[in-house]
């Protein structure tokens, strides 16, 4: 008896299975351009951007274990069939003439060489995964670019240098007094180290680079074969960062373990080459420093903004607390909770006056509509010194909106007929506002170029602010006003539903230099605030200009 035995009935079965995957990344293929949204790519500046790339890293080890599974489903029709003409040919290799004596035998077997073995070709040559590549490849468009990745290590970076961390502690999950149970792996510290080198940073790199180097040794495929770092490349990166911090000696021990591995590499030869006439040329009495320092700039702002970050300057004594009922009548039956900051600029602080249901739908506006927020100096990704994202939302849009500035009214004092939309902002890793004043200094001389736009010529200056937090946040992301020495220096904490406020002009309208403040680089925590920037020519009644004092140079 001949075993009935084909390919063809399976690869009909995958034919159908393939053709109801196909109608699903068609489908895929709809949703992935329905939700594009109005939002810009640049995902580390944002960590709300960064939620929706769990969602997209499951969708991608979904179709991964698809693609195993249809791996398996060839490999189950193999190991079956195979069973099935094993046991026909072992019972003809029994004995072969009385076998192929048999007609009906004779018949089977050159028909199984004639016709089934072509067709067993056939199904070995069919590609298995195309359909999940095609799926891959519309999520590869969506996945976060080389300029994230960038981000995302520089905002690491900004918290190791606000906060006077060591990047050895960082990478355990020991962030600024707390230990958290997380840590960097290979993959993430190679491309710390990249980040690092990239940036000039050689003495910071060679630990990194280091610890990537004995882990893969102890540990030759620790994220996988397919996700293999070479040990001949981190070798290559960290004999350059010896060269580089002018440590020949290490250079060179470096460059014989490199070699052992690959003795005709021209890069490594051509290295030792340079590293052994350059230690020639070098003095031996100037020694550079074999330690990783932290970026360290001289002036008193930053060294008050880094104590500011951290929480170490105290209070003012003088200030109290107390409930403001007299700015405009309706406060008498609803007074704010009003807690002082500082005096030099005067900076307050409004406590509940937002509700986390009005938070909530504030956050709600910014929908796949957040982009990068930018200053007025508009620099480039990679120089910003603002790294978070934002969206503009307009005040007569909904009944909302509206009651918020009203209440910025009361709030304030001023008039809002002429204020800026609120911006609502979300930060991402290690996100910040480097040192800024919200003026323009309207007033002054000095005021041109782009600073002289229409806008800024009818509506006046920024005469205040008023940031409301609508967050809280875990830890960092303080905003800080370093002032001009240690007595002048004061920090304000981010928590859900307060607002602070300050003058940015002084009495005659011109920018008050001691408004210059910092918003924190957070360290753990999603940080939403929103800002509210009041311009000057509105308050000719609430807050009209007065002479300059003589203590002010007029120009």
């Amino acid at each position: 008896m001949s075993s009935n035995f084909s390919p063809k009935n399976f690869t009909f079965l995958i034919s159908i299975i393939s053709s109801m995957k196909l109608f699903a990344v068609l489908i895929l293929t709809i949703v992935c351009s329905l939700t594009n949204g109005t939002s810009d790519k640049k995902t580390s500046l944002s960590v709300a951007s960064l939620v929706p790339l769990l969602e997209m890293e499951r969708q991608l080890i979904n179709n991964l274990e698809e693609y195993t599974i249809d791996l398996k489903q060839k490999l189950q029709i193999l190991e079956s069939q195979i069973a099935a003409m094993r046991a026909e040919n072992e019972k003809g290799y029994a004995d072969p003439l009385a076998y192929v004596s048999n007609p009906l035998n004779g018949l089977s077997l050159i028909r199984r060489l004639n016709q089934d073995w072509v067709m067993w070709r056939k199904f070995m040559q069919k590609p298995v995964g195309v359909l999940q590549m095609r799926t891959l490849d519309l999520w590869l468009k969506k996945l976060p670019t080389n300029m994230d990745l960038y981000s995302a290590c520089a905002g690491i970076i900004r918290i190791r240098d606000y906060y006077d961390l060591k990047l050895s502690d960082i990478i355990r999950g020991n962030l600024f007094r707390f230990k958290y149970n997380v840590s960097m792996s290979v993959p993430d510290l190679y491309a710390m180290g990249q980040h690092l080198f990239e940036n000039d940073q050689f003495l910071c790199a060679i630990p990194l680079l280091q610890d990537v180097l004995q882990r893969i040794r102890e540990e030759p495929f620790p994220m996988g074969p397919q996700l293999n770092i070479e040990e001949l490349d981190v070798i290559k990166l960290l004999v350059q960062s010896y060269v580089q911090s002018q440590q020949y000696l290490q250079a060179l021990s470096i460059l014989e373990e490199g070699l052992e591995l690959s003795s005709s590499d021209a890069f490594l030869i051509r290295e030792k080459e340079n590293a052994l006439r350059l230690m020639k040329e070098t003095p031996t009495k100037e020694k550079p420093t074999k330690k990783c320092t932290i970026v360290n700039k001289k002036h008193d702002i930053w060294k008050n903004t880094k104590e500011c970050c951290k929480g170490t300057y105290k209070s003012n004594n003088r200030l109290m607390c107390y409930y403001n009922s007299s700015t405009t009548p309706f406060l008498r039956i609803a007074p704010f909770k009003t807690e002082q900051i500082g005096l030099d600029p005067y900076v307050v602080v409004f406590h509940d006056v937002l509700s986390p249901r009005e938070i909530s739908k504030l956050i709600s506006l910014t929908d796949r509509k957040l982009v990068q927020a930018v200053t007025v100096n508009k620099k480039s990704f990679k120089e910003m010194v603002r790294t978070a994202k934002a969206h503009w939302v307009y005040r007569g849009y909904q009944e909302l909106t509206k009651r918020i500035y009203r209440r910025i009214h009361d709030m304030s004092g001023f008039e809002l007929a002429d204020a800026e939309n609120f911006q609502i902002v979300n930060y991402g890793i290690g996100g910040h506002y480097g040192e800024h004043k919200d003026y323009f200094n309207a007033s002054s001389s000095f005021f041109t170029g782009y600073h002289r736009s229409q806008t800024k010529k009818y509506l006046g200056d920024r005469i205040a602010t008023v940031l409301f937090y609508l967050s809280d946040v875990e830890q960092g992301g303080a905003t800080v006003f370093p002032g001009i020495s240690a007595d002048s220096a004061y920090t304000v904490y981010p928590r859900a539903g307060t607002a602070a406020m300050w003058y940015n002009l002084h009495t005659d309208g011109l920018g008050d230099p001691t408004t210059l403040h910092v918003a924190c680089p957070v360290i753990v925590g999603s940080k939403w605030v929103m800002t509210q920037w009041i311009r000057e020519r509105s308050q000719i009644f609430a807050r009209p200009c007065l002479e300059p004092s003589p203590s002010l140079n007029p120009s």
